[in-house]
């Protein structure tokens, strides 16, 4: 009589099964692409169901460091890189989803004419994301046939320009792009502009480090998140729908810490097109080189979204202390402030600015964390904070980075009288 298999049987029957060879075809892509790109390839030595597995893998990311030897000879390993990769994207069989090249720590003399091989590559491979992680100190002009890759949903270019004539027709923009991310970048003329038009469902959009001598007009119905970092000449802004806004300038400055350049930024029609913020930042020289800006509006309006103000501001100066207050006048439903206080440029303090306002109206009625950064204790620093304990009924905490405060500032700091009776300070 038969009572079934004995325990060892059972035992062996199970180490024997391959259950990761037997796991859907789904499922071991995800698993290659989350390692790196040489030992995913080496999976090949696993079993036949192995063998190509690897040439079928949607999500590619070529980091240059992985082909470090560890015998000093760059010139070899950066050969060895772009074999690899060549082979690689030559042997290829599927869409390709994703592709990331990183090449950051190292210099590539020869990425151009790589990089032209490998988009003409990915453009015949239905790609969605590409994210290009170059050398700053090797510059490249983008290839003409990334312009091709008209279903890109996310992209990132670092160390690249780009001109007007190398776009596609309207028609044949990037219709699916979503996210476009640029850094170290240096536009001419209006080929940013060009772009930008040429991806209508765009909504994230960030540029880094950027470089331009010419006017910026960006035009987009559906950009939600906008970040524009560097040296520009103009920003020009239509962007109904815009909810987050982070701009910060750069001026070159000369050995004397003059500014050499000006910039013809005009703030005020910049923040009034601004229907539906609920983030501003403002970091950089911008509040410096903006002339006049006393009243963001000529007509009040409230900006009813607007939870968050980040500045980088000199408390001190009247225009940009005016251009603080205007702020916080039409914000009623702000939450969060944060100042990063700055001296440059440094002008006789504006005395009894913030002491001398209308206490009659509530500036910080729903505010409920501040953070100051860069604190020093300055008579405009001091009043302000002063203003902001005194009249925040909700007040949470206010969070102060100090430059070396005084014992008895500190004391004072704490012992200030407060609206809300949950207000507490930190000094970190």
């Amino acid at each position: 009589m038969d009572h079934g298999s004995s325990p060892t049987k059972v035992r062996k029957s199970v180490v024997d099964e391959d259950f990761i060879s037997n796991l859907p075809e789904a499922l071991k892509d995800k698993i290659l692409c989350c390692l790196p790109i040489k030992e995913a390839v080496g999976t090949c030595l696993l079993s036949r169901s192995w063998r190509y597995t690897w040439a079928s893998m949607t999500e590619l990311m070529f980091r240059r460091a992985d082909f470090a030897s560890g015998n000093g000879n760059a010139d070899d390993d950066t050969c060895r890189f772009l074999k690899f990769t060549d082979m690689f994207l030559f042997l290829h069989n599927g869409p390709i989803l994703k592709f990331g090249l990183n090449t950051i720590e190292n210099e590539m003399v020869s990425t151009g004419g790589h990089l032209s091989r490998w988009m003409l590559m990915l453009s015949r491979n239905k790609i969605k994301e590409i994210q290009l992680w170059t050398s700053i100190r090797d510059s490249y002009k983008i290839p003409s046939c990334f312009f091709s890759c008209h279903e890109l949903e996310y992209v990132y270019l670092r160390a690249c320009f780009f001109t007007s004539l190398q776009l596609p027709p309207l028609s044949k923009g990037f219709k699916q792009l979503r996210t476009l991310r640029l850094e170290y970048v240096s536009v001419q003329g209006s080929s940013l502009e060009d772009l930008v038009a040429s991806c209508p469902n765009l909504e994230k959009l960030s540029i880094c480090r950027l470089c331009s001598k010419s006017n910026i007009n960006i035009r987009s119905t559906k950009l939600k998140m906008l970040t524009i970092e560097g040296r520009f000449i103009h920003l020009n802004l239509h962007a109904p729908y815009l909810t987050s806004v982070w701009i910060g300038l750069e001026l070159k400055s000369d050995t004397d810490g003059a500014l050499t350049a000006r910039c013809n930024f005009n703030l005020s029609p910049f923040i009034a097109s601004l229907s539906d913020v609920e983030t501003i930042r403002f970091h950089g020289q911008i509040l410096e080189c903006v002339e006049h800006e006393f009243l963001i509006l000529k007509q009040p309006r409230l900006f009813n979204r607007l939870t968050e103000i980040s500045l980088e501001i000199n408390l001190g100066n009247l225009k940009q202390a005016n251009f603080a207050l205007s702020l916080f006048q039409h914000a009623p439903n702000l939450r969060l402030v944060k100042l990063k206080f700055i001296s440059r440029n440094s002008v006789v303090p504006t005395v009894h600015f913030w002491e001398s306002l209308n206490r009659d109206v509530c500036l910080f009625q729903n505010v409920d964390v501040v953070s100051l950064f860069n604190f020093t204790g300055s008579f405009a620093e001091l009043a302000f904070l002063k203003l902001l304990l005194e009249d925040a009924p909700v007040l949470r905490k206010v969070r102060i980075s100090d430059k070396g405060l005084d014992k008895d500032v500190l004391k004072n700091l704490l012992m200030m009288r407060r609206a809300s009776r949950d207000a507490e300070i930190l000094i970190l």
